[in-house]
């Protein structure tokens, strides 16, 4: 036995063990960050996307309210005059003065009567429009809402591509371990290998099967090439081989 070959083969097998189990710990937190990283963003991406789908749901609340304000807007619009510079003028002749009240009672009932069908036309057309321009106007929001969703899924798939490929680098984390690992591995084979293999040998050449003895025999079974038999009838005294059972 070698003892300093023997030596440095078992202290570089034990630092090639530790540096392999450096370089896995190395391997599973550069994939643990990897996957907290995508977990987080994935994480930000739904609640993204979260918000835009309840910024949708959230147009249709209070339509009523809604379509009661742009009610009031468009109606205000519908009567009231324009006087622009490019208004046209109608100069209209005045009406001659009534005779009696009871032609001036009819030429006022009239007008009250035509100031009220303008009145309700109005109304009228003001909540027919309301109710378009509302909903019209939360359909383009969804629309654009739901775009934006899909640019965030688009996002999430192109996340998870990109972390196949982090990870694959993040399993390279420990090869300068890996390789120094190997090397005192190696070392350490050898030097197990010569410090030992005084004793290898010695236990070999004392496993043979001595010259001239049979395997099970207990005693020897020849003695100078001649085999050892029973020559009881001749007058000898050797006794029968003997086997193991």
């Amino acid at each position: 036995m070698e003892p300093f070959s023997l030596g440095a083969g078992i202290i570089s097998s034990i630092a090639s063990s530790y540096l392999n189990g450096a370089a896995n710990d190395a391997v599973n937190a550069a994939r643990a960050n990897v996957l907290n990283a995508e977990r987080a963003r994935q994480q930000g991406f739904d609640t993204e996307a979260k918000g835009l789908t309840d910024q949708s749901l959230g147009r249709y609340v209070n339509f009523d309210q809604q379509m009661a304000s742009d009610k009031d807007r468009l109606k205000t619009l519908f009567t009231t005059p324009v006087n622009g510079v490019n208004t046209p003028t109608y100069n209209a002749a005045a009406l001659p003065a009534a005779s009696s009240d009871v032609v001036q009672r009819e030429i006022d009932a009239k007008k009250s009567l035509a100031s009220a069908y303008g009145a309700d036309q109005a109304d009228k057309l003001a909540q027919l429009r309301s109710f378009g321009d509302v909903i019209g106007t939360a359909g383009r929001g969804v629309a654009d809402d739901a775009s934006k969703v899909g640019q965030i899924g688009s996002f999430k798939k192109g996340s998870e591509a990109v972390t196949q490929l982090e990870l694959d680098n993040a399993n390279r984390a420990g090869n300068s371990y890996k390789f120094f690992g190997d090397i005192l591995g190696g070392l350490g084979k050898v030097g197990l290998t010569a410090g030992l293999s005084p004793v290898l040998a010695g236990a070999g050449a004392g496993a043979t099967t001595a010259a001239g003895a049979i395997p099970g025999a207990i005693g020897p079974t020849s003695v100078g090439g001649a085999p050892l038999v029973n020559n009881v009838f001749s007058g000898g005294a050797t006794p029968f081989l003997t086997y193991g059972r």
